[in-house]
């Protein structure tokens, strides 16, 4: 489990040193014992004999010693992480001149990278929880953004199902719930839209004890009277900053 925690610091912080205290802190809560330095080079070690070709502990691993602590190279390899940027970046591109299409397809890639939430196998400590918090809001903001494009493409009855599962997983976030309620009424389902509003309103005064944005009210509103000219799907602001350290 600790090996783990130290590959999951270095890789959150690619091509930057993370210093031993930082680790130490992080493997043993704040508290290292006295052969806590001892026992992370021995975790160094075996990660270093992992990410060798062959299990080999060889001079060109990537994680080299750097004062005052460690970094990962990823040079002449690519993270998950990385691929999915690249991916997102070429769809931008691609949403730039026009070709919505071919963005959708460079999401729906991007998005198929993910596995379940970010460093779900390693004990949460609180540097990482925060970067698993950031990389899972990255996730989500990339897969509103995949089914907005979807939906300006006319695939409402697709997309409606996707849509569910994703509510389900995030029962007060608007703009998910708006993009389900404009699915929903654009096949034809005008009072599983409605249905979609309740929910959220019921899940977002239960947790908060607050109503949904006027955003969202007015979308209520819009199908109630059947106003298809304000259900229509109007793409967000940009993604936001990659993760941080």
């Amino acid at each position: 489990m600790k090996p783990k925690i130290v590959l999951a610091n270095l890789l959150t912080r690619p091509g930057h040193v993370v210093s031993t205290q930082q680790l130490m802190d992080e493997l043993w809560d704040g508290r290292p014992p006295r052969t806590a330095t001892t026992a992370l080079q021995v975790y160094v070690c075996k990660l270093r004999k992992l990410l060798s070709e062959g299990g080999a502990d060889r001079e060109d691993s990537q994680i080299m010693t750097q004062q005052p602590g460690y970094v990962l190279s990823m040079a002449g390899h690519e993270s998950d992480l990385k691929q999915f940027e690249q991916l997102r970046d070429r769809a931008d591109r691609l949403q730039v001149h026009g070709d919505l299409h071919g963005a959708a397809v460079e999401l729906r890639k991007a998005v198929k990278l993910w596995h379940g939430p970010a460093l779900a196998d390693v004990r949460y400590t609180p540097r990482l929880r925060s970067a698993a918090e950031r990389l899972d809001e990255l996730r989500v903001v990339t897969i509103e953004r995949l089914l907005e494009l979807e939906l300006v493409l006319g695939r409402h009855r697709g997309l409606t199902g996707e849509l569910s599962q994703l509510a389900g997983e995030y029962p007060t976030r608007e703009r998910v719930h708006e993009l389900l309620m404009i699915a929903l009424y654009n096949a034809r389902r005008p009072n599983e839209a409605l249905e979609a509003y309740q929910t959220i309103r019921t899940a977002m005064n239960d947790e908060f004890g607050l109503e949904p944005s006027h955003r969202l009210r007015s979308l209520q509103l819009a199908i109630l009277s059947q106003d298809s000219d304000r259900l229509s799907v109007s793409m967000e602001s940009p993604y936001p900053s990659r993760i941080a350290s």
